[in-house]
């Protein structure tokens, strides 16, 4: 058995009818009892889950974050501690499974872990679903530069984690610590703490549906604002998914690395005979423009910003676990 557990913010609200798709393709996997993590602005989440929950014979558990080190307002980082603590104190059941509030279960996903014995292993920590898509958008862009959706994902798993359909070990999540400030990379931080501690991992291809927002034309200034958030991440933790993050020798020379920022320009003719094919003309020209002014004002903040070498991302994530959080967070 399982505890299935989510976090959520007013994710009826934002999700609506999918969220009752996701709830309803849960019910292949085999838990009794919920942890529901609710920071909503309202009741009707609380109030839509508590009905699932006695419509399906299931046990539920409803706490908000509960605010730790020293911060004083709830965030992913919060709220997912606050489901491991919970499941870690007021259960026995051997795995945790994250579900998140917009990613539907696609059919079969229990019978693969079965199938392939997947939570017999007792090396195996974390079991995660791969994310695929709920539009082609992204595959077919992908495929404009031969490369593969399903690689791609997975690839970014292992650079950064994801809670979207994942499992996870009673024993691998004893003694984490997620910092309350990881506010989009807490998922990143579990993975960590589960991998550097010498736990494998598993991916299971079935995977979810994944229906969050994936518009082309994505706000900038938020776009930015997670980039900053990369920056300072892989300053501290040595947490990225982003190669100029990853490799810093092209920094080893100055002159290079300002040749290096003018790739993003010469690129932008490739970037629109892309963008343009997906989304027309015209608006495939601003999906380019932006693209690129993206990477290049990115590649500025790393030039800027970042500190080389980067830590290593284990001997920071064991580390800090180790600390109390509020010097963490000011130091």
């Amino acid at each position: 058995m399982a505890v299935l557990s989510m976090i959520t913010k007013n994710s009826v609200e934002k999700v609506g009818r999918v969220f009752g798709d996701v709830w309803r393709s849960s019910l292949q996997v085999p838990y009794d009892v919920i942890i529901l993590v609710d920071d909503s602005d309202t009741d009707k989440t609380r109030g839509f889950v508590k009905r699932f929950a006695d419509e399906h014979g299931k046990e539920v558990i409803i706490e908000r974050s509960r605010l730790y080190g020293g911060w004083h307002k709830p965030t992913r980082a919060t709220a997912r501690q606050t489901a491991v603590d919970v499941f870690l104190q007021n259960t026995s059941d051997e795995w945790l499974f994250f579900l998140d509030d917009d990613c539907v279960l696609n059919p079969g996903w229990w019978r693969w872990v079965e199938e392939n014995k997947a939570l017999e292993d007792s090396s195996v920590g974390e079991v995660w679903g791969i994310n695929w898509d709920a539009t082609s958008e992204r595959k077919d862009f992908l495929e404009k530069f031969r490369i593969d959706l399903g690689r791609y994902l997975i690839q970014k798993f292992e650079e950064r984690g994801g809670t979207h359909d994942t499992l996870y070990r009673r024993a691998a999540l004893q003694g984490v610590k997620i910092p309350p400030e990881l506010h989009v990379y807490e998922d990143a931080w579990l993975h960590f703490w589960i991998k550097c501690r010498g736990w494998r991992y598993v991916v299971n291809p079935v995977g979810v549906t994944h229906f969050h927002p994936t518009p082309p034309f994505a706000d900038l200034r938020r776009e930015m604002e997670k980039l900053r958030l990369a920056i300072a991440v892989a300053n501290r933790y040595g947490i990225t998914e982003y190669r100029e993050l990853r490799d810093g020798r092209w920094l080893s020379r100055r002159f290079l690395a300002y040749l290096y920022m003018l790739r993003p320009i010469a690129g932008f003719l490739p970037m629109a005979a892309v963008t343009t094919r997906l989304y027309g003309l015209r608006a495939g020209l601003a999906e380019a423009a932006k693209r690129q002014y993206l990477k290049l004002w990115f590649r500025w903040q790393v030039m800027k910003h970042v500190k080389w070498p980067l830590p290593d991302t284990c001997d920071a994530v064991m580390s800090a676990t180790l600390k109390n959080l509020p010097q963490l967070r000011n130091g």
